[in-house]
């Protein structure tokens, strides 16, 4: 029987794809989510562009390896929200410019402030870019990245996520209305070491807004387009390393590299995010899971690590090799890998095994859903 009623996303039950606690949405059973935020590997797309995620075998035909065929929406066609993204080097190229012209470095907050890049660990500083709290004075920046592109050949900006034209064909930056928290920008790489898109971080902790991070995105302007959810490689050049850590975010990554540079490290922007990137990264190499200790008390954090647990067996059937799968923990009054690494807090890996033995009561109830079929 479908599912009916619905209800909101909150603190308590965060969404279950990008584990945020506002915008999205679940049915009354849980059965489905509708996150505001992603759209990547969903198993469709709502007519307002939401991702739309079917769980717990509320759909037949669901497989081993999480590329689920819905008999109930076989046929319903898939509606396009965003336009074709640039060439990757023309991303890339945009994106490195945006940085140059704007860089971290020229933001106080961002570069000294609390949770600022120095005070993660991370010395890279040209790497980082900020965004202009001003609508106004983002429309002067995009003037002079306009005109610095166009002498490199660069001539139209289209299919750049961020970057979407008004009602007067003038092409804008992001939102159209003023901030009033410092922004900081920062890129997701891909493993060929191109900008493939970049997150947009305030800084300061607003009580009335629970969220730090979204995309820079122009999904739903003129001519704009989504991000989508992409991997970022902190270090494209270090794959010959024998582990792959994950971690939540581009910026536990950074510092998470810098502490442990015997690792290939990536980051995703969601605890269900990017799995499929993640396991083919992983393919034939160790894999370390380092998500925030929540995932021992969440139930929703811990059922997309269990998809993921989920997806990485299906892969080493598969491909025929069975390198280790740990969790890594630390002292549970810390909550990310970051703030682990820079407070000299010492780190455990557990198997999956032991993981399970420390989880809640409810989060083994719901990871137990997702690895019953192993």
């Amino acid at each position: 029987m479908i599912a009916t009623g619905y209800r909101r996303v909150t603190k308590r039950r965060p969404c279950g794809i990008c584990g945020k606690p506002d915008w999205c949405s679940t049915t009354a059973t849980e059965t489905i989510s509708f996150c505001a935020r992603s759209t990547l590997n969903a198993d469709r797309i709502s007519k307002y562009g939401w991702g739309v995620y079917y769980h717990d075998g509320y759909c037949s035909g669901f497989d081993l390896n999480l590329q689920p065929t819905f008999d109930r929406f076989r046929t319903r066609k898939r509606i396009k929200i965003s336009k074709a993204f640039a060439p990757p080097a023309i991303l890339d190229r945009v994106y490195r410019k945006l940085i140059e012209l704007s860089p971290a470095s020229s933001n106080y907050e961002i570069v000294n402030g609390q949770a600022g890049l120095l005070g993660r660990g991370i010395d890279g500083l040209s790497q980082y870019g900020t965004l202009p709290k001003l609508a106004n004075e983002r429309r002067v920046l995009t003037e002079r990245l306009v005109e610095a592109l166009s002498k490199e050949g660069i001539r139209l900006l289209a299919g750049i996520p961020g970057f979407w034209r008004d009602a007067n064909d003038r092409l804008r930056l992001w939102s159209e209305h003023d901030s009033f928290d410092d922004l900081m920008l920062i890129p997701f790489v891909g493993p060929d070491k191109l900008i493939r898109a970049c997150q947009i971080r305030f800084m300061r902790c607003i009580p009335s807004k629970s969220g730090r991070y979204v995309w820079l995105s122009s999904l739903k302007e003129k001519d704009g387009c989504g991000p989508g959810a992409p991997l970022h490689h902190v270090d494209p050049s270090s794959r010959s390393a024998g582990t792959v850590l994950v971690t939540e975010g581009a910026l536990k990554a950074a510092t998470a590299q810098r502490l442990l540079p015997d690792r290939y490290v990536v980051g995703n922007s969601g605890v269900a995010t990017s799995h499929r990137e993640i396991i083919e990264t992983a393919r034939g190499k160790a894999l370390e899971i380092a998500f925030d200790n929540d995932s021992f008390t969440n139930p929703h954090v811990a059922r997309a690590l269990a998809a993921l647990l989920r997806s990485r067996s299906a892969d080493q059937r598969s491909f025929a090799y069975d390198h280790a799968v740990t969790i890594l923990s630390w002292d549970r009054s810390v909550k990310g890998l970051d703030e682990a690494l820079l407070s000299s807090r010492k780190l455990s890996s557990l198997t999956v095994a032991e993981w399970l033995n420390d989880l809640t009561t409810e989060c083994r109830e719901q990871v137990n859903r997702q690895l019953s079929p192993l």
